[in-house]
């Protein structure tokens, strides 16, 4: 990595993996937690759609494609294990610069994205997808990204295509696309969405103080989620958004928007959390809480990296927030712009509420809009989102877009960069 891990360390993390794995298992009713899958738990959850495990070794790597029990092979010859560490390292290293000083290392962190999707199209997605050429695109894959590739954005991977306004065909655009830590995590989370209809909201806006940046647009995002639940919801801001105040809210609602920072602890990841005014509440914290939750929204900075330290980390905040009882995560693989986010989960909540698509096709729809669309486009939408028949976005919230929409040149597309659409991820049900 960006420190010189080699594979000796790589080995020694998935050692301290697997205690840390062992600790959360101690925690009663998780003594399941990321148990090994069988096969029956495999072909029980590529029922609904195809699993894709991918992974990279020596000399190269392998896709397998699960649609029931029929399971395909696809060879990734040149997927090595050496490649895909010198590709994250030159991508993690980009990135650390660009969080380091972001005016000045933007270009090059736009580039890395540039890079490394391309290369991942070559590598793996393409000759996955073409094996999934035919697929119900209404039902889209998941896929289980094995070691260093669980850091990396597979879904943008992307191929020249002079057919599309941007020059570019990209993985979404093929098939909805999630993602999930293994077939029994998946099979939980369907379990428990199919059981459950989404009508409570607790939303956590810009908790102030805390040792990070203000989120200007925080309040607005939560003034899009709130709109689909004026009478049952519940929304945290500034100093209201205590971690006390959210312990409490949380176990009575099944839907959670929380735009607040998130943080790490890579050598204790039940300790990694969210901070909120005067505290914060932790991964372990979480896992006590007895949620029942059908979709977190953690619209933030880095909610969904797993971390370099642990490669194979995969008790990352999704993926518990999945084992603390919640079906299905949106969360960011990177620092994410504040304009481009809060229009991006407008559009999500516009696709997931309004629209009842499924939360992995309400991501994907929101995306390519944002990155398809001009500004002018983008100013239509939100001065006719709040006429009489559309009251699925606060008059306040439009205007807070529109009074920057109208700053910005009308015919371009100022958001067609990776950077401002493709951080985000859906991992479960």
């Amino acid at each position: 990595m960006a420190d010189g891990t080699s594979l000796d360390d790589i080995r020694a993390a998935r050692d301290e993996l697997d205690a840390v794995i062992d600790e959360i298992r101690a925690v009663p009713e998780y003594e399941e937690f990321l148990a090994p899958p069988t096969f029956e738990d495999v072909v029980g959850a590529a029922q609904a759609g195809p699993l894709v495990y991918v992974a990279a070794a020596k000399p190269g790597g392998l896709a397998l494609i699960v649609r029931g029990t029929d399971v395909a092979h696809v060879p990734l010859q040149h997927l090595s294990a050496e490649s895909v560490q010198e590709r994250t390292h030159q991508y993690l290293e980009a990135y650390s610069g660009y969080r380091a000083a972001p005016r000045d290392n933007r270009a090059r962190w736009d580039g890395s994205l540039d890079d490394v999707t391309a290369w991942l199209w070559d590598d793996v997605m393409g000759p996955v997808l073409a094996e999934l050429e035919g697929v119900d695109g209404a039902g889209g894959a998941v896929l289980v990204a094995g070691g260093l590739l669980g850091l990396l954005p597979l879904h943008a991977a992307w191929t020249p295509d002079s057919t599309a306004g941007s020059g570019r065909r990209y993985a979404l655009d093929m098939l909805p696309l999630s993602y999930a830590p293994n077939a029994r995590s998946l099979a939980a989370a369907r379990r428990l969405a199919a059981e459950m209809t989404p009508s409570r909201l607790l939303a956590i806006a810009d908790p102030w103080p805390v040792p990070a940046a203000r989120l200007a647009m925080a309040r607005h995002e939560a003034g899009s989620a709130a709109a689909a639940f004026p009478t049952v919801g519940t929304t945290l801001h500034g100093n209201d958004a205590t971690f006390l105040a959210f312990e409490r809210a949380a176990p009575e609602a099944d839907v959670l928007h929380l735009a607040c920072h998130g943080f790490a602890r890579l050598d204790s990841p039940l300790d990694s959390g969210l901070l909120l005014a005067g505290g914060k509440v932790t991964l372990r914290r979480l896992l006590e809480l007895q949620l029942r939750v059908r979709l977190a929204v953690l619209s933030a900075c880095e909610t969904a990296m797993p971390g370099t330290d642990l490669p194979d980390e995969v008790v990352a905040l999704p993926t518990g927030l999945l084992q603390a009882g919640v079906a299905g995560v949106v969360a960011s693989q990177w620092a994410v712009p504040d304009r481009a986010t809060a229009m991006l989960m407008t559009e999500f909540y516009r696709c997931w509420w309004w629209e009842r698509m499924p939360p992995a096709d309400a991501l994907r729809t929101a995306q390519r809009w944002l990155r398809d669309t001009t500004n002018g486009e983008k100013t239509d939408r939100f001065r006719t989102a709040v006429g009489e028949q559309a009251a699925w976005l606060p008059a306040t919230v439009a205007d807070a877009f529109l009074a920057w929409l109208d700053l910005l040149p009308p015919d371009l597309h100022s958001h067609r960069t990776i950077h401002n659409w493709g951080a985000f991820t859906h991992v479960g049900a």
